[in-house]
């Protein structure tokens, strides 16, 4: 995978040769320790935990690499793409975990672990299932019990639930 990405980077630079690339940029599903650059506990790749993505492009490619989660990106582009700035935003994302990316006074905010924005790991039930993150009854995994029981109405309940929790707790 990294070869293939490495070797893609390299043919589109060969193929704009007189446009300067200033680097690269990743996204990839949290949560990731965005500071380093390593990947933690990447939903639905668990054989990449711990791996130094950003310096092992950075050395295939020779350009700098930008690290971050897919959801800190997709918020970025929301609030890059306003006509009118917004201070304070959270974009929610719905696909293999639930995830936040959140835009507070004007900027993409992380936590000082790097690790803000983990919105499907939101306890809901002190006595729920188990999630894959290892605590119990997540918004995460509340959903995709409900789901997979056919019962999209309490998935969306939860999903609502969690939703208003960060509205509340944020102010957004």
């Amino acid at each position: 995978v990294l070869a293939d990405a490495a070797d893609a980077v390299r043919d589109l630079c060969a193929a704009e040769p007189h446009k300067p690339v200033l680097g690269v940029g990743v996204a990839v599903p949290g949560p990731l320790d965005h500071r380093d650059g390593v990947l933690r506990r990447v939903t639905g790749f668990p054989q990449w935990d711990g791996y130094p993505l950003r310096a092992a492009l950075a050395e295939r490619t020779g350009l700098p690499v930008v690290l971050d989660k897919d959801t800190n990106a997709a918020a970025l582009a929301v609030a890059l793409s306003l006509d009118e700035p917004r201070g304070d935003f959270a974009y929610l994302h719905l696909g293999t975990g639930l995830g936040a990316g959140l835009v507070l006074g004007g900027e993409v905010h992380r936590g000082a672990r790097t690790g803000a924005g983990e919105f499907g790991h939101q306890t809901l039930q002190l006595d729920g299932p188990l999630c894959g993150c290892g605590g119990r009854g997540c918004i995460e995994v509340l959903c995709l019990t409900a789901e997979a029981r056919g019962d999209r109405g309490e998935a969306a309940r939860v999903l609502g639930t969690g939703a208003a929790n960060l509205v509340g707790l944020l102010g957004v």
